[in-house]
């Protein structure tokens, strides 16, 4: 039973009971009401895999359709081409995308899709591949600040109030930051008064700027770049951030740049990428690849000095090799896409600690994923938006719906109860709580 059904029953027992017995009545109705707020939590996506960076909201609850119904689609507004994904916080939505010659962040009301504001420049950037030529970075909002990256690596610093430029910093001349294979993809990672990004290069592995002005603060030795983007890792002596770099697994001082771990997980074939994040599950890390690189866990431990470093758990191939699609976990289970896109990767469930496939879904091609409390949401290539069950126990298919395009590459956000998504010809916006 679905939340709104569930809510439902508990009116009808309410208009039941109240003209037999005032105690039951007043029970029952606080029933309702406590369950009442459940589904219209308003959680934030503010930035790349959402406020926890890892692609979950613990406490959301998601209602299922019931059989025959869907999501209602709340609006549609057009949108330009890239795999940006939407981000969403405090009443306002972002989109980077390209139209034309012109790159676009647009600012928009998320209850309407009405646009509040929109900062555009001159894009410049051509894929060499003959692959898409808009951005591929996810941008992030923090406090009164949106940060943008573009392909070229153009980064921006726009007013949350009107998208008026606060700075700019070309990330590829400053740093020699090379395009690679399909421009710079690092998603801008602020942490304490920072943004981090994966540059690679001659210069440097990882830059630090300041969120207020753009200057630098720290750079890290030197290390290729891949399109994989940093995430955050706690630690009680000072945060840590953590990146797949084309070499490996390269972990660093937040504040210092400092680094405080780095391990070989490199592929054997130069004609590869390293693109799904670091997915942190408590103290322990999974990285993940295709081009026979395969899957590695590390589990964060401190000396009794106080000094922290990682080891190496197991590193096997085949188990699950993310090619862009960054997997999400619950508890000692891990949820990814195993296999290269262009080949028809499949969803798999495996185990943290055995490190063995525990299932298999059907195929339904590549797709990005978000744990929603016990469900998995996922968004296929083709459009198709499904609710799975987040359980070992097996794949269960609980919701299908066609939202998008054949087009849908790029990753999507929960937030304030409704799910945004985009292709490369529009962005949409699905009510969680209302269906029809």
């Amino acid at each position: 039973m679905s939340l709104a059904d569930f809510s439902t029953s508990l009116f009808l027992l309410v208009v039941l009971v109240s003209d037999h017995d005032p105690i039951y009545m007043r029970i029952v109705s606080l029933l309702l009401i406590v369950s009442l707020p459940l589904s219209a939590e308003k959680f934030p996506w503010p930035h790349w895999l959402g406020p926890d960076h890892d692609g979950a909201l613990d406490d959301f609850f998601l209602p299922v359709p019931a059989k025959g119904k869907d999501y209602a689609m709340e609006w549609s507004v057009k949108a330009g081409s890239g795999w940006a994904s939407p981000v969403c916080d405090n009443g306002l939505l972002v989109l980077h995308e390209r139209v034309g010659e012109e790159e676009f962040v647009r600012g928009l009301d998320p209850d309407s899709g009405r646009e509040k504001w929109r900062f555009s420049y001159r894009s410049g950037y051509r894929d060499g591949f003959g692959m898409e030529d808009g951005p591929r970075s996810t941008p992030a909002i923090s406090a009164d600040t949106v940060v943008s990256h573009g392909p070229q690596g153009l980064v921006h610093a726009l007013s949350t109030k009107d998208g008026a430029l606060k700075w700019k910093v070309d990330l590829g001349n400053k740093f020699s930051s090379p395009k690679g294979f399909f421009g710079r993809c690092s998603s801008p990672l602020i942490v304490d008064g920072k943004v981090v990004f994966d540059v690679g290069g001659p210069k440097a592995g990882m830059v630090a700027l300041d969120l207020k002005t753009g200057e630098t603060v720290w750079s890290s030795t030197s290390y290729g770049n891949d399109y994989s983007s940093a995430v955050p890792f706690g630690d009680p002596s000072g945060r840590l951030v953590l990146s797949f770099m084309r070499e490996g697994f390269l972990a660093l001082n937040a504040k210092t740049g400092k680094e405080v771990f780095f391990e070989r997980f490199r592929s054997p074939i130069n004609a590869s990428v390293n693109a799904a994040s670091p997915m942190v599950a408590g103290n322990r890390v999974l990285l993940s690849s295709c081009y026979e690189v395969g899957a590695g866990i590390w589990e964060y431990k401190r000396s009794a000095a106080g000094k922290g470093t990682f080891r190496t758990l197991w590193k096997r191939k085949d188990i699950l090799d993310c090619h862009y699609s960054t997997p999400v976990h619950d508890g000692e289970f891990v949820y990814g896409f195993h296999g290269r896109q262009e080949r028809g990767p499949v969803l798999r469930c495996i185990s943290l600690k055995a490190g063995k496939v525990v299932w298999e879904a059907p195929p339904m091609g590549a797709g990005n994923l978000i744990r929603a409390g016990k469900k998995l949401v996922i968004l296929t290539e083709r459009g198709e938006l499904v609710l799975a069950e987040a359980s070992p126990k097996s794949f269960r298919s609980l919701h299908r719906q066609q939202i998008l395009g054949t087009d849908a590459r790029a990753h999507f956000a929960l937030a304030e109860g409704r799910l945004f998504a985009r292709d490369l010809r529009r962005l949409v916006c699905l009510n969680l709580e209302k269906f029809e």
